[in-house]
């Protein structure tokens, strides 16, 4: 193991003001639009490109933005938060809907995705990380190839995200039990966890990640971690994945957030090249496209 991907993501909710002022997201899509683009310059300067999933609401409004990121290496996805969309009909978060559920509210919001950026999404990232063990089944049916689905470890039951035991690097999906490596045709990119500490914070049971949200996070201990981390499990497909959400000010040196993606873009660097593994920049489809040209390994394969 030499090398280590790297892949930098951000989930793009629409504003607060459409939907709950305590919810993720920016306050309007004028500060977005400068957020994003300082993302995604940010974490240019380390040759890593950026994979931003875009709740339909964000597609449609800012389609000639992300068309731009994408056209200079990005990758577009589809981000959904049921409660947050459209006439907010589906009051619940992903995994905690039926899967005929699912399987209508994933198409309502594929549909105003792809008539906004002109065809369908084939990427996929529920918010929260909330899923269920019909929701690769049903990603599949409508057509996408991949995503980032789960945080392995997280346990949010009010969330309906529960990944207890799940796989933690690059997969096949599992088409009845989602913590599983499968045969599906969906590869899922987990999130990456530093899996030393599993933290209690009001009743929510977690790893920590590379996100720049925190507040009292020691990142170097966190990529240093990582690092030696992926590096024992020797996966097929070593990557780091981190994510964020576009709401904090990255055109502000000042900024908290800000100062922390600093922080974490050079620790990511810095902890693999202490490793000795060169960082390879990339995006969800690419990685996607790895997983998906692996043939199935034989002890995948469901027995009756």
């Amino acid at each position: 193991m030499d090398e280590i991907y790297i892949a930098i993501s951000m989930d793009c909710e629409r504003g607060r003001i459409f939907t709950h002022p305590n919810a993720s997201g920016p306050e309007d899509f004028v500060a977005s639009e400068g957020y994003v683009r300082a993302y995604f310059d940010l974490a240019g300067a380390y040759g890593f490109p950026v994979s931003f999933f875009l709740h339909p609401e964000v597609a449609e409004e800012q389609s000639e933005l992300f068309l731009d990121l994408e056209s200079k290496g990005g990758c577009l996805g589809l981000h959904l938060h049921p409660w947050k969309f459209g006439d907010r009909k589906y009051q619940a978060h992903l995994g905690g809907l039926s899967e005929e559920d699912q399987r209508a509210v994933i198409s309502e919001a594929a549909a105003l995705w792809q008539r906004s950026i002109g065809r369908r999404p084939e990427y996929f990232r529920p918010g929260t990380f909330s899923a269920n063990d019909a929701t690769f089944r049903v990603l599949v049916d409508l057509g996408f190839r991949g995503g980032s689905i789960s945080a392995p470890g997280r346990v949010y039951e009010d969330l309906n995200s529960i990944w207890t035991g799940a796989v933690k690097d690059p997969h096949r999906a599992n088409p009845i039990f989602r913590q599983r490596r499968g045969t599906l045709d969906f590869a899922n990119i987990p999130l990456t966890h530093d899996y030393s500490t599993l933290e209690n914070k009001n009743g929510r049971l977690f790893h920590r990640d590379l996100r720049p949200d925190y507040e009292d996070a020691d990142y170097h201990k966190i990529a240093s971690n990582i690092v030696e981390q992926i590096m024992e499990r020797e996966p097929e497909i070593p990557m780091i994945t981190m994510v964020t959400h576009n709401d904090h000010d990255y055109t502000d040196p000042n900024d908290r957030v800000r100062k922390n993606y600093d922080i974490v873009l050079e620790e990511i660097s810095s902890a693999c090249e202490r490793a000795g593994l060169r960082t390879v920049g990339t995006t969800i489809d690419k990685i996607c496209d790895m997983i998906l040209g692996t043939p199935v390994a034989e002890d995948q394969f469901v027995h009756a």
